[in-house]
């Protein structure tokens, strides 16, 4: 009785030690998978008439320890129609925590989550909400397989069906600089970009001068269909127009001053053609970090701006130290 008693205990142990290590193991290749610095790749697309991506090495193995970031664009009133072919292949795992494709709807890697893919079988067919798609294809260290292709195009948004044909897109592009300047919806007409009645994707590129940054500040801000993005919206972009730079973007009742990390800052603003009385007017001020130079004033913000901003009327500091005591300096 003693050694049967003795023999269970044995058993029990390797059964335990068995399963232990077997955790042990899934555990390591879940923390290798989560903490190890993975080789960067993808691509930002938005080809007028669709295309192809791949996971690296496809239809051979793709390489260990990869992170792709793949993000598509449609034009405006466009949707994205996302298809993966059948020879498909990714490591399987349970709710797919290792090898994965993860869709989501809309440019960022917090847009709504529409799936996350893995295993033999290649994901539906995927269709977005309105402009963009983000697909991220993840890798870790181990048990590489052949990975996928996927193929897109572009299909009308039902949300403007009831417009028919659109006209196309007018022409519509800003080049400013120097140590300020004014951008505004109304230079849309004043510079016969387009007519009241045209819809408008245009955009402002402002040139910081050389070793400057770009702090912009709205004047005046109103939407004409609020909270409808994809009517109108007004977009800042921090160092290119791609939307890997996309720093932030207003199509509610209120819009935010912005602080870019480059010298190249890009303003965008879309209005459909029931949109056209939406409006903006922005600041924009040039300003190099301290320690400040001669021909400069210290703002108390981190900032430095041209002398020539002081006391012009217009706060070009985050906080008005530019336009306190003009009185004073005028009186005497």
């Amino acid at each position: 009785m003693i050694y049967g008693r003795s023999l269970f205990h044995i058993v029990a142990s390797l059964i335990i030690f068995h399963l232990s290590g077997a955790t042990k193991k899934g555990t390591e290749k879940q923390t290798t998978s989560e903490t190890q610095k993975s080789v960067q790749c993808g691509t930002w697309t938005k080809h007028a008439e669709g295309g192809i991506f791949t996971s690296p090495n496809y239809p051979s193995k793709y390489p260990p320890d990869r992170e792709c970031i793949y993000i598509i664009e449609a034009a405006p009133r466009q949707c994205i129609e996302l298809y993966f072919d059948e020879k498909y292949s990714i490591e399987p795992s349970w709710e797919c925590k290792f090898d994965h494709i993860e869709v989501r709807d809309g440019p960022f890697g917090f847009s709504p989550i529409i799936g996350r893919f893995c295993g033999q079988q290649n994901p539906p067919v995927i269709k977005s909400s309105g402009r963009f798609l983000w697909i991220k294809f993840f890798a870790d260290g181990e048990l590489e397989s052949m990975g996928f292709s996927a193929r897109y195009n572009f299909t009308p948004d039902p949300d403007f069906k009831d417009l028919g044909v659109l006209k196309p897109l007018p022409a519509c592009e800003f080049e400013m600089g120097g140590p300020e300047g004014i951008v505004e919806s109304v230079q849309i007409m004043k510079e016969g970009k387009a007519s009241a009645s045209e819809a408008v994707d245009c955009k402002w590129y402002i040139r910081a001068p050389p070793r400057s940054k770009i702090y912009l500040r709205f004047l005046d801000y109103e939407m004409q269909n609020s909270n409808e993005c994809k009517r109108n919206f007004v977009a800042v972009y921090d160092g290119s127009s791609s939307v890997g730079d996309l720093k932030a973007k207003f199509c509610s009742t209120v819009a935010n001053d912005v602080m870019l990390r480059t010298g190249l800052g890009v303003i965008r603003m879309w209005a459909d053609e029931g949109s056209r009385n939406s409006r903006f007017q922005m600041l924009f001020t040039s300003f190099q970090e301290p320690p400040c130079e001669g021909n400069t004033f210290f703002c108390h913000s981190n900032m430095c701006i041209n002398n020539t901003l002081v006391c012009n009327g217009l706060q070009n500091c985050v906080y008005p130290w530019d336009e306190n005591h003009c009185k004073d300096q005028t009186a005497s």
